[in-house]
């Protein structure tokens, strides 16, 4: 009778036992990872973001967008087709330049700048650099299908800028001081020839949501570049050659202008 006893006792144990553990894995059932708003890749949140424990999924509140070239992008960090351009936003430039990977890339400010980095009506011509000399710290791209591979546009004004002042170096200093907003201060830049190829390549989308937000429309000719050539010559746009580019001498004045870009 004792052994029946502990038979069954043991055998309503096992049951409360499977039933808990069943129990168990119906509550704990993991939920997909962008239910619980890990919905972001880790490139789309550049200053760091929380990691799905359970997956790859990132968490961050605000994840650099996926954007069109051609697109209006706005201050609140959106970007849309310029078809759809919401004027009671702020527009904070036009995405002329994107990552290989889709996520982020290049903003072109609309306008010109002068070379105390105001906004401009019209193109302000200035000066690359009045002064000879080769930046070491800055690739030598000697034609236009190589320079069209230079896209470190804020790498190349970083290096520009540290040779020297607003006089040695006007234009990339012109970008240095635009500041449509507080917190782009100090990050505009002198666009890379790569970025002038996208432009040259996707100049009808662009030239398109300049008009659409009232900008200025992109001259032909010859926006500078933050891509050096040689000690006397850096590359400059021109929309009337291949790969959207020309080399031109640093120290001309007639009809150079600066169009500042910011990463996004």
């Amino acid at each position: 009778m004792q052994t029946q006893y502990l038979f069954l006792l043991f055998s309503a144990f096992a049951s409360v036992l499977y039933a808990s553990e069943v129990l168990a894995v119906t509550c704990t059932a993991t939920p997909e990872c962008a239910l619980l708003g890990y919905k972001y890749s880790q490139e789309e949140c550049p200053r760091g973001g929380l990691k799905c424990p359970t997956g790859d999924g990132y968490y961050c509140p605000t994840p650099r967008p996926k954007c069109n070239i051609g697109d209006i992008f706005y201050t609140d960090n959106t970007c849309v087709a310029a078809s759809n351009h919401d004027n009671s936003k702020t527009v904070l430039g036009i995405v002329v330049y994107l990552n290989d990977d889709g996520v982020g890339g290049q903003i072109m400010a609309p306008w010109p700048i002068d070379s105390n980095g105001n906004k401009s009506s019209s193109n302000v011509a200035m000066y690359w650099s009045p002064q000879i000399k080769d930046i070491q710290e800055l690739s030598n791209y000697t034609s236009s299908s190589t320079a069209s591979t230079d896209d470190d546009s804020c790498g190349n004004t970083d290096k520009i800028v540290a040779q020297g002042n607003a006089s040695t170096y006007p234009a990339a200093w012109a970008t240095r001081k635009y500041a449509p907003t507080a917190e782009t201060a100090g990050k505009w830049c002198l666009p890379a020839a790569g970025v002038m190829a996208d432009i040259y390549n996707n100049r009808t989308a662009i030239q398109d949501a300049i008009k659409n937000v009232g900008g200025v429309e992109y001259p032909n000719c010859c926006t500078w570049s933050s891509s050096e050539i040689s000690e006397h010559f850096t590359w400059t746009s021109s929309l009337v050659s291949d790969y959207g580019l020309s080399g031109s001498n640093k120290s001309s004045t007639l009809n150079y202008y600066v169009r500042p870009v910011l990463e996004f």
